[in-house]
């Protein structure tokens, strides 16, 4: 097994287990014990923050992906990688924070404007969360470069999540205000940023003086250069997964905010399978660019292309087949957002079965292609949320989302189509699509369970049968007809492994 296929599973692991937290948190809790305009308020913090830290990062993210083989070598801690990162990051904070205090009245007046005042009350916790989160979005890809990407999952995906429900289940027992909770929240957001410096430090890794030696005309031109475009790369990328909150709070208000942002998870639960694979890839991909072994870029593109939707396809169907039962779940106001979650799951479908077309090409000498991708992408995020937001109210949000994904993976797929001959769909991912509609017929079939007298206990079963159906024909049609050879043959190996004890 593989050091992509290793860290997968292990990334993947935590993440479930942290969905399992968050749906907890923001499935059960969240939409019962804050109003509407409380969720709002937690999901602008969380949105602003994380495009004022990718600010502050200045494209570094992309750098470490990019040029870290150049720089490897432990013996002298790899010329003092980390100590670039994180001098850059200093300044890159200082000149985020800066932006933020000039757009800190423009923020205010768009919020008054749509009497969102509660949001102007908690903004400067802005600031926090910038400071940390950039601290944890710079080391933790240099982990990943370091062949760990799965501390730094662990400490985002599960432990966050964990502190963010003792956070609400001390609001929930009346212990502290909405005021209190949102000052834990910021502390359990701000905490993977300072678990893993704390992490490096121990691990010896946290040298912060530069090699200026290794540092030559060629490199630190190809540093900037790097830099720049990756800056480009990932301010859009942020911007496009939040500017649709901002936006829906622009045009709807505090409230809509908050449904559509509880809403939105069930939706993007779907791209769970991608956030273990894209870190770790794109370092494999990397050191494979260098090696220039374009036949082993091309196979893992294929691979983690029909893996991807496959698993995507799974949790889209059993999160559509048990719509009814989310909703059972959710208060009755929140009836409305039941096709954002189809849209949204749509467009993350749309984003997995490209594989890891991003970090192919981020990775490779037509970076700045990407970096226009992802410009064009944003736009038509803009551009497609402006026309379908007053349109389709919060609907319109990820009806937007979803076509513009499909642009986006679309461009993607042409560009390594045309300029490298790299290609991952086989006869495989179609039959995966029929896998996945047959797997939804139980879904259709099944009666409702669900029951007024007992409605825990019958939603509990409902859930259950229709989750086990969904599953077990799911994984029956692909082992029978080999959708993938690589299941198949772990399954071969578990089944061995059990028939031998």
């Amino acid at each position: 097994m593989g050091i992509v296929e290793k860290q997968s599973i292990k990334g993947s692991f935590f993440s479930y287990v942290g969905v399992v937290v968050g749906f907890i948190t923001a499935g059960l809790l969240q939409p019962h014990i804050f109003t509407k305009a409380e969720n709002g308020v937690l999901e602008l913090l969380t949105s602003w923050s994380l495009v004022f830290a990718t600010l502050a990062t200045l494209g570094l993210n992309n750098v470490t992906n990019r040029l870290f083989p150049w720089f490897r070598n432990p013996s002298n801690h790899h010329h003092g990688f980390y100590g670039l990162l994180f001098w850059v990051t200093i300044a890159g904070t200082i000149i985020s924070l800066i932006v933020y205090w000039f757009l800190r009245p423009w923020i205010i007046a768009d919020s008054e404007a749509q009497e969102s005042f509660l949001f102007i009350r908690y903004m400067d916790f802005i600031i926090p969360l910038t400071i940390f989160t950039a601290i944890y979005l710079v080391t933790d890809i240099y982990y990943a470069v370091l062949l760990n990407a799965v501390k730094g999952i662990f400490l985002r995906e599960f432990l966050m999540r964990l502190f963010i429900l003792v956070a609400f289940l001390v609001f929930v027992a009346g212990w502290c205000s909405f005021g209190g909770t949102v000052l834990l929240y910021v502390v359990a957001l701000s905490a993977p940023g300072l678990l893993i410096t704390i992490s490096l430090i121990r691990d010896g890794e946290f040298v912060i003086r530069p090699d200026k030696t290794h540092l030559n005309r060629e490199m630190t031109r190809s540093l900037v250069s790097v830099a720049s475009y990756g800056l480009i790369i990932a301010f859009s990328n942020i911007m496009i997964l939040y500017i649709d909150r901002i936006m829906v709070n622009s045009f709807l208000g505090l409230e809509a905010t908050g449904l559509y942002g509880r809403v939105f998870i069930f939706g993007s639960l779907v791209s769970i399978p991608n956030r273990a694979v894209s870190k770790i890839s794109a370092v494999v991909v990397a050191q494979l660019w260098k090696d220039n072994n374009h036949q082993e870029i091309n196979r893992l593109y294929r691979d983690t292309s029909l893996h991807q939707l496959l698993f995507a396809l799974l949790i889209f169907v059993g999160i559509w087949g048990n719509i009814g039962n989310i909703f059972h779940i959710l208060p009755d106001s929140y009836e409305e957002g039941k096709w954002v979650i189809f849209w949204i799951g749509l467009s993350n479908l749309f984003i997995m079965t490209s594989g890891i077309s991003g970090s192919v090409m981020t990775t490779s000498s037509h970076y700045r292609m990407l970096a226009l991708f992802v410009i064009l992408f944003g736009v038509l995020v803009i551009v497609s949320n402006l026309l379908f937001i007053p349109a389709f109210g919060i609907v319109g949000a990820a009806l937007a989302s979803a076509v513009s994904s499909f642009v986006y993976a679309l461009m993607r797929y042409l560009f390594l189509l045309f300029r490298y001959q790299m290609q991952p769909y086989t006869w495989r991912h179609a039959a995966t699509l029929l896998v996945a509609v047959a797997a939804y017929v139980p879904a259709i079939l099944i009666p409702d369970l669900n029951n007024s007298n007992r409605p825990i206990l019958t939603l509990i079963l409902d859930i259950g049968v229709r989750s086990l159906a969904i599953s077990l024909v799911f994984a029956a049609i692909t082992l029978i007809f080999k959708v993938s050879p690589d299941l198949n043959q772990r399954w071969k190996q578990l089944y061995r492994s059990f028939r031998a004890k």
